[in-house]
């Protein structure tokens, strides 16, 4: 399977289904010195990008008041981190300023404990709290699971070229989902 990265939109922020996050689990915003924590969990979490150190700095600047109000990060029964998500911006996507919803990860350990669609929602809930009115986000084609929990939130493909079409309708074959079927 190719790695291609493909964009997907929200047309609105309204509707935005909630989920419960499960006790022992918690959500808490960015702390300082989060950046390590962002950078373990990236480093287990993502098979297909190279992960460093600086990269936190590099996409997030350090803004602590700023990264306090959109960062998220979810902690087990230990007060340790183990998902983070952003609810980030982009001044100028396609002409538009948009929320975006950033670097969304789940350390492998705790995939599959139900955690990433109560960060989700409130990535998307907080978006909606500082005045966007939708957004969007970049994953990769072969990020298959991601690609389907994004589709149940209201994301739709961002197509703007041939290609971008190719590759959703490779992507639709290979799901078989119906928002994205027959694209």
């Amino acid at each position: 399977m190719e790695l291609q990265e493909i964009f997907m939109l929200r047309p609105n922020l309204d509707d935005i289904p909630v989920f419960e996050l499960q006790k022992p689990f918690k959500l808490r915003n960015y702390h300082v010195g989060d950046e390590e924590n962002w950078f373990q969990i990236y480093k287990a979490a993502d098979q297909y990008n190279k992960i460093y150190s600086a990269m936190f700095k590099e996409y997030f600047g350090a803004d602590e008041e700023k990264l306090g109000r959109r960062q998220f990060y979810i902690c087990n029964a230990d007060d340790e981190t183990v998902a983070t998500a952003t609810s980030w911006y982009n001044e100028d996507y396609h002409g538009e300023n948009l929320g975006r919803v950033h670097w969304v990860a789940v350390h492998p350990e705790y995939q599959g404990m139900g955690l990433a669609k109560p960060l989700i929602s409130n990535v998307l809930q907080r978006l909606k709290g500082l005045g966007h009115e939708k957004c969007y986000l970049r994953t990769l084609s072969v990020r298959t699971p991601a690609i389907c929990l994004y589709l149940s939130f209201g994301f739709r493909p961002d197509i703007r070229s041939e290609e971008d079409l190719q590759i959703w309708q490779k992507i639709g074959q290979r799901l078989n989902h119906p928002e994205i079927t027959g694209i």
